[in-house]
């Protein structure tokens, strides 16, 4: 009797093809397996070659989505197959037994993580106060807080929690309903974050929004639920010439990435449909914290074509990868919780570390591959493995960190004691310190050596602090005193420049504790100045006062790094500092922090060389900057003193006053300049003013006494900080 061959190895369809084993699909495992691949890479060390397979976390869409789909996914299918066997009742309890040991993972995780990364000061750190450490446990225990690594574990703990209500809707087969129900969720959050975000507010929590991303959890499920169904309809549709569609989609993808932070060439004499086409993609359309329409239809993409290709390729990629991503994915939650263990000696390697720029990369590489190797290896040896569903094991590891730290953090050393990669460092005379680290030189005379753009040395990220500690945590800068808001010192990493890039961050006293949104105000230093400057003459300080005397309406401030780049792409294919603030630090501050959208709400600023750059920026960017202020703005001259700026019509690109002659749309700009009236740069400022002036653009211009020095700037931040405030708040115009 002759057989027929298996289906699985000559159908070119979508079914019956599933390879199974122990009643698994075990592409889902290793898709999965490829997730957790990814997120350790995108999360340890930093750029290395294995970006290439991943995307760095920062393509259209990432490993967080698909992780988040297929666990949905596969709970769909699961909990489809319990049901029918143990009944609703059965299936409900072990589903919310399942959400039981999500949450005990995630607080164990987190009371762990953050206070190791507090104390340690790791580059993540956000200066989490511990003053209060019941109310800090408190916070983690009714997953009131989150941090950096651990978000992730959090949402999806939370989407467990609510999926028995999914599964018993879809038991009595209102899919209709658990559908719209997340998708008019979803689309709610786009148009009103404030309003649509739940289940509370959680501090900590800048990225995985659960109003936004549940969609695909809950979408997942669904798919996961009716995946037979699915299956017997779409069997005769062919699945080669879906995975050639979704190839081209994905390669289609693939050039609107590279092709949007270079777009001139599609536009040459038009910069301002440049920028407003970047800005609509990087904010509109794939914005990942909110999961824009273009994010979903991205991770659609992507995923159904890794989907699609592993189904045609399966024989090949399980000999070749299987080995290693089926164990990653199969204990995909073990390999998550072992990887954020290991970042943090992770990151103690990495910052102690100085290497040559050329071996950053292949070391990077090579601590991925190696944490890899342990996550894979500790599977394998199934090491501190607990079972998932019952006995009492699973609660030793919470109550041992919660009991640490209400024992540990009452010592908390961190104000005295600096990080492992940190050196103790003399608190010197406030008054010495801002005249030599925040020397803004006397116009026309530029430091040695710094014709040329010099990165400075970061600020350490453990300073000695003021005399004073705040009440909430300690200060980034030991240039702010007691404040009632948080000032953070971050980085990210910056495409434009290639490099990570560190900034300053104020966040009003009422963000952890509202769930609104902000204006932001990005304040650019001066030559040879750094991004503490404005901290050190006051601005910090100052904002947060008006702020609790409701003389201002509460903002966000970030001060970002420039070193002596006057805040511009640079001539002869210099580093771009210009698109490294209005589209790599505008994105990141956009997808990290709570800010209200649109130029309306986003200002610039800057003092001397910051005020030039302020300037350019917002002419060459109105629709990313509604407001700009140039505070004593040093404007060279087109003499060669500076041939980073170009020369000719090179140099005009960069010269605020050559701009506010020419550059289109600046009319909308809410414009502020002021001056001292012994400033050297008078004459120039002056030119600047008469310029807007002819060209009927209304700017608010003050010749103030004073001259070109941190005590003309000082004495004035109360002036900066009213107008901005009127110009970010238009219900408090006079």
């Amino acid at each position: 009797m002759n057989r027929a061959p298996p289906a699985s190895h000559d159908s070119t369809r979508w079914g019956p093809y599933v390879p199974t084993e122990a009643g698994r699909d075990v592409r889902i495992d290793l898709l999965r397996g490829y997730c957790v691949f990814a997120m350790v890479v995108d999360h340890l060390a930093g750029p290395s070659v294995l970006y290439g397979l991943t995307g760095g976390n920062r393509f259209y869409t990432s490993a967080a989505e698909a992780f988040i789909f297929i666990s949905g996914l596969v709970m769909g299918l699961v909990y489809r197959r319990l049901v029918e066997r143990d009944g609703l009742g059965a299936s409900l309890r072990r589903a919310i037994e399942r959400s039981a040991t999500l949450y005990l993972l995630t607080v164990t995780l987190s009371l762990l993580f953050i206070p190791l990364s507090e104390q340690l000061d790791l580059h993540w750190a956000q200066g989490v106060s511990f003053e209060d450490p019941v109310g800090f446990v408190v916070s983690i225990l009714t997953l009131h807080r989150t941090y950096y690594l651990v978000d992730i574990p959090l949402l999806y703990t939370i989407v467990i929690l609510l999926s028995p209500l999914a599964l018993a809707m879809l038991s009595q087969g209102r899919t209709a309903v658990v559908l719209a129900l997340s998708w008019l969720v979803w689309a709610a959050y786009q148009f009103f974050p404030d309003q649509a975000e739940f289940p509370w507010q959680i501090a900590g929590n800048n990225l995985f929004y659960l109003s936004a991303w549940q969609v695909f959890f809950i979408t997942g499920m669904v798919l996961g639920w009716h995946h037979g169904t699915l299956t017997r309809r779409l069997a005769a549709f062919p699945r080669r010439a879906a995975l050639l569609v979704s190839g081209g989609l994905f390669a289609l993808l693939i050039a609107i990435y590279d092709l949007t932070g270079n777009l001139a060439w599609l536009w040459p004499t038009d910069p301002d449909r440049v920028r407003t086409v970047q800005v609509f993609l990087l904010e509109m359309l794939f914005a990942k914290g909110d999961v824009r329409p273009g994010r979903i239809v991205a991770s659609v993409v992507v995923f159904g074509f890794f989907y699609l290709l592993v189904t045609e390729l399966w024989v090949p990629i399980r000999r070749g990868l299987g080995w290693f991503l089926i164990p990653l994915g199969q204990s995909a939650l073990y390999a998550y919780a072992a990887h954020v263990v290991l970042a943090i000696p992770v990151a103690l390697l990495v910052d102690s570390l100085t290497l040559p720029d050329r071996l950053v990369g292949p070391f990077n590489g090579v601590i991925q591959i190696v944490s890899l190797l342990i996550i894979w290896l500790l599977i394998r040896l199934r090491v501190l493995f607990v079972s998932p569903n019952r006995g009492w094991a699973r609660y030793a590891w919470p109550a041992a960190a919660t009991i640490a730290c209400l024992v540990l953090l009452p010592l908390d050393p961190s104000p005295t004691v600096p990080g492992l990669a940190s050196a103790t460092v003399e608190p010197d005379p406030y008054a010495s310190r801002v005249a030599r680290a925040f020397g803004t030189p006397v116009p026309g005379r530029p430091p040695r050596g710094a014709d040329t753009p010099v990165a400075l040395p970061r600020p350490s990220l453990r300073q000695p602090l003021a005399q004073h500690l705040p009440s909430s945590e300690p200060p980034a800068s030991p240039y702010v005193g007691q404040i009632r808001g948080l000032f953070r010192n971050m980085e990210f990493y910056s495409p434009s420049l290639s490099k990570e890039m560190p900034y300053l961050i104020y966040l009003p006293p009422d963000y952890e504790t509202e769930g609104r949104r902000y204006p932001v105000l990005y304040m650019l230093h001066g030559y040879s100045g750094s991004n503490e400057e404005w901290a050190a003459y006051g601005l910090i300080d100052v904002a947060d006062r008006m702020i609790a005397a409701k003389v201002i309406m509460p903002l966000i401030i970030v001060l970002p790094q420039g070193d002596y780049s006057y805040w511009v792409n640079l001539a002869d294919d210099g580093p771009k500092y210009g698109d490294y603030i209005a589209h790599d630090l505008v994105r990141h501050i956009n997808a990290t922090y709570r800010v209200l959208p649109g130029q309306a709400h986003r200002a610039i600023g800057g003092l001397s060389m910051g005020g030039a750059g302020a300037l350019t920026q917002a002419f060459h960017n109105p629709q990313i900057f509604g407001v700009v202020g140039a505070h004593s703005p040093s404007l060279p001259r087109d003499d060669g003193s500076r041939p980073f700026l170009g020369e000719g019509a090179d140099f005009q690109t960069r010269d605020p006053i050559s701009l506010a002659r020419s550059a289109p749309d600046i009319d909308q700009l809410q414009i502020w300049i002021d001056v001292g009236d012994e400033d050297d740069w008078l004459e120039r400022v002056e030119q600047l003013h008469t310029t807007l002036d002819r060209r009927g653009i209304a700017t608010v211009f003050q010749e103030f006494p004073g001259d070109h020095d941190g005590d003309y700037w000082a004495a004035h931040i109360p002036d900066y900080l009213r107008f901005y405030d009127q110009a970010l708040n238009p219900e408090r115009r006079l």
